[in-house]
């Protein structure tokens, strides 16, 4: 958006706002004249009331979308915890837990390495002509994404998409931790040459948040679908969340490595919120080391790239990168968060009609 157009739309909330608030005040004085018309000084006579009659969750639904928001994010952060390795100036690793439960370890790739992928950032600047757009709009939403895959319109599946933004919200508040934590490098700190085509984000770059973001929608997707459902790198859900993280190095901000650790930590996350909703049995612990992704070639290893078929390797256990393991634990239920996701389900159920 140029400074102008930028100036523009500025002023024009402004003068949207204006007229709001002048609304607001004709309605109020209008109300308190009508008020002052029919009830005047009439003694009050108050009703006796009675004792709620909704449970929990379905009051919570009444609620507006804000304040939902925020009892969920509450909710489904209980419990969870972080711990980082020394030198607490840049952990070489960072974990969240759940009850003791490692719920995603994740450890940062050496600078040598990220300096040796720097090459690979730039060839793919290659790609820019033809990705700016998928850039560009996926720096502000990801869900259209998803509902060109499975049937989502707002009119008939509310819940499925206020399910979704939740885990939005859960994974940045995780991911952002990590981040922190870890504080590794972006491609643009290692060469001026790499010139990223959208501006270059202040927090650090692994995990990529756009990449655990994207592996979490599609994880809880495919889990509302179907409860026991593998990940599978050819399951167009995964395909998208993979294209949703290259676009990312395309666009020069991050490392295919931090695409892999995004990837880890979003299947994670999303496994943990459908957990917590009864809608996944099979609790795994994930954990992704960043110094173990490279190639091994006949001169020492090298820059591993990130897509489908490295993804398909993670998830399956043949790459020394990445692990899921079972954790002989139950997941604690998320009461709230249950009465919501059972809204969603409904509606999938309901899909046809």
């Amino acid at each position: 958006m140029s400074l102008f157009h930028a100036k523009h739309a500025k002023h024009a909330k402004h003068a949207k706002s204006a007229e709001s608030d002048e609304a607001a005040l004709l309605t109020a004085m209008a109300l308190m004249r009508s008020r002052d018309a029919i009830v005047g000084s009439e003694h009050m006579d108050p009703v006796p009331g009675q004792q709620p009659n909704l449970s929990p969750g379905a009051r919570l639904m009444r609620l507006d979308d804000d304040q939902r928001a925020a009892i969920l994010v509450a909710e489904l952060l209980e419990g969870l915890r972080f711990e980082a390795s020394a030198p607490p100036e840049a952990s070489d690793s960072c974990a969240i837990l759940w009850d003791g439960n490692v719920l995603a370890k994740i450890a940062r790739p050496s600078l040598t390495q990220f300096r040796d992928a720097v090459e690979m950032v730039g060839n793919y600047a290659e790609l820019r002509p033809d990705r700016i757009p998928e850039i560009e709009v996926q720096r502000a939403e990801l869900l259209p994404f998803f509902a060109t895959i499975l049937p989502m319109e707002p009119s008939r599946a509310a819940a499925i998409i206020e399910m979704l933004y939740r885990g939005l919200d859960i994974t940045t508040h995780l991911v952002m931790r990590v981040k922190l934590a870890l504080a590794c490098p972006r491609p643009s700190r290692f060469s001026d040459r790499v010139q990223p085509v959208i501006p270059v984000p202040a927090h650090a770059t692994l995990p990529s948040g756009h990449a655990t973001q994207a592996f979490c929608l599609a994880t809880m997707l495919a889990l509302l679908r179907d409860p026991a459902a593998p990940i599978e790198a050819g399951d167009r859900l995964y395909r998208m969340a993979c294209r949703i993280a290259i676009n990312r190095t395309v666009a020069g901000v991050h490392f295919p490595a931090d695409s892999a650790a995004g990837a880890v930590l979003g299947i994670q996350i999303g496994r943990y919120l459908m957990a917590r909703a009864g809608r996944f049995d099979h609790m795994t612990t994930g954990s992704f080391d960043g110094t173990r992704f490279v190639d091994d070639t006949p001169a020492g290893p090298v820059a591993r790239d990130f897509h489908y078929q490295v993804l398909q390797q993670m998830v399956e256990g043949t790459d020394s990168s990445t692990a899921f393991a079972p954790v002989g634990a139950t997941v604690p239920p998320a009461p709230l968060w249950a009465h919501l996701v059972k809204r969603a389900h409904d509606e999938w159920v309901a899909r046809w009609s």
